[in-house]
């Protein structure tokens, strides 16, 4: 059957890339969101344990659940608390006053402030309300946070949003004191605003994803960064054919042969979270063309090797089909088998 890579060796290298940038590993939270961005979630949680990293951010809280054995704190970015109490490692991103409200009694929160991206987040204008909300329903202020909405673009929006969340720090750390409440943690960088930052890290920690995995679609003009692919997608051998010269493939027969050849089919297709390539144009992975339409369950290469790679690193079906390489890993079926190496 069809499998998946994980690379050990370059999962490593990236967060200790990562980790020195940030000022240590107690200051960089892997993003595990997704199932690990299509790399399987409890396997890169154990392994991003092992490493010594002790922050992790979800999606949800059926995620969480999975793995917050594994560290002191699991941040779910895009769920809500059932009115049980959970954890006190489990922690809440909350994105607006409305949803803030809504917390049962003692949940942990992270309050996303608004910055400059208005995609969401607790404006400034709110922040006191916000206060108010947290001392009167109990709830644990752990963390206060925002997203830069251009980090990877050349740009002065990063400064200018830097500039906004530093503004809204003073005014929160003033309600803290206000409040007498405990000091919660401060962050505010992706990968992209840690990876460009050539001043120490001012936030508690980072929070960083998609660099974990050994992508960065940061502008080039920022420099080269020592990243490494962590997965690669391979394909095992259904069946082989002998056929001749101006016969032709799969669906609509887009693929003619030029010579006679051997033709075999691999187990994998956009059934499995690859993209569905029409055959109209060539595809060559891992120096292999394709031969016509990528079908629901299959695809077809020439000659009869026992197993075929897809790609090492994704960056050029990307490229090739016109999107940012999250798109390319994070599809991938979650029933694809994945052996660590």
């Amino acid at each position: 059957m069809a499998f998946i890579e994980i690379s050990k060796e370059n999962y490593q290298h990236n967060i200790e890339y990562l980790a020195e940038k940030a000022g240590g590993k107690d200051k960089l939270m892997v993003v595990l969101k997704d199932n690990a961005y299509g790399h399987d979630l409890e396997i890169m949680a154990k392994l991003a344990c092992g490493f010594g990293i002790k922050k992790s951010a979800v999606k949800t809280l059926k995620e969480a659940k999975k793995i917050n054995f594994l560290f002191e704190e699991v941040l779910i970015l895009a769920d809500h608390p059932t009115r049980k109490l959970q954890t006190d490692s489990i922690s809440y991103a909350v994105h607006s006053l409305e949803g803030l409200r809504k917390f049962p009694k003692k949940s942990c929160v992270h309050v996303n402030v608004d910055s400059g991206m208005h995609r969401n987040g607790i404006s400034e204008d709110e922040l006191k309300d916000a206060f108010i909300v947290i001392l009167k329903n109990g709830l644990n202020l752990k963390g206060i946070f925002t997203h830069f909405r251009s980090a990877d673009q050349l740009s002065s929006e990063q400064y200018w949003q830097n500039e906004n969340f530093n503004k809204i720090k003073k005014q929160a750390k003033k309600l803290i004191l206000k409040y007498n409440l405990p000091m919660p943690k401060f962050h505010s960088c992706n990968s992209s605003s840690l990876l460009r930052r050539e001043e120490p890290l001012e936030d508690d920690f980072a929070r960083c994803g998609i660099s974990t995995y050994g992508y960065t679609h940061i502008h080039e003009s920022f420099g080269e960064f020592d990243l490494k692919p962590v997965m690669s997608l391979w394909a095992q051998k259904l069946s082989t054919r002998n056929l001749n010269r101006g016969e032709r493939v799969g669906y609509g027969g887009v693929y003619e042969l030029l010579k006679n050849d051997m033709v075999s089919t691999y187990d994998i297709g956009y059934g499995d979270g690859f993209f569905r390539h029409d055959g109209q144009n060539e595809l060559i992975l891992e120096g292999k063309n394709v031969c016509g339409r990528v079908s629901m369950d299959s695809m077809c290469f020439l000659g009869d090797a026992k197993k075929v790679c897809l790609f090492k690193d994704a960056y050029y079906l990307a490229k090739k089909f016109n999107t940012i390489t999250y798109d390319i890993i994070v599809k991938l079926s979650p029933y694809i088998k994945k052996v660590v190496v």
